[in-house]
């Protein structure tokens, strides 16, 4: 499958991305959805947001050129291999408790992408 690589590495950008840009919440403190907006200069100045959003809008680009040239269809569910992605980063990087209903939960996305990916 031609576009495969394209597509995990539009996938990986972006699932980096998340977890640089929480690391970079993490030193800037929480914001709410009302005030996010009024705080968005001073939030891009920390380098890991800002490095978090470049990584995304990467995978963003990369992504035109992957439903430019694959079916939706199986384009768009790989997407949720982010979640296993960010699912392990937030664990090693982040430290972040894995529950069991968690882990059940991942392998339940891994399973539905790998059928989706073999039709």
């Amino acid at each position: 499958m031609k576009g495969i690589p394209l597509i995990l590495l539009a996938v990986l950008l972006g699932a980096t991305g998340q977890v640089i840009m929480k690391m970079g919440m993490k030193i800037y403190g929480e914001v709410s959805a009302t005030s996010v907006w009024g705080q968005l200069v001073p939030i891009l100045k920390v380098p890991q947001v800002f490095l978090g959003f470049v990584c995304y809008g990467l995978s963003a680009v990369l992504w035109i050129a992957v439903v430019s040239n694959v079916d939706l269809s199986l384009a768009y569910p790989m997407v949720s291999l982010a979640y296993v992605v960010v699912f392990l980063a937030s664990w090693l990087f982040l430290g972040e408790h894995i529950s069991a209903m968690r882990i059940a939960g991942l392998i339940l996305i891994v399973a539905g992408v790998l059928v989706i990916s073999r039709s």
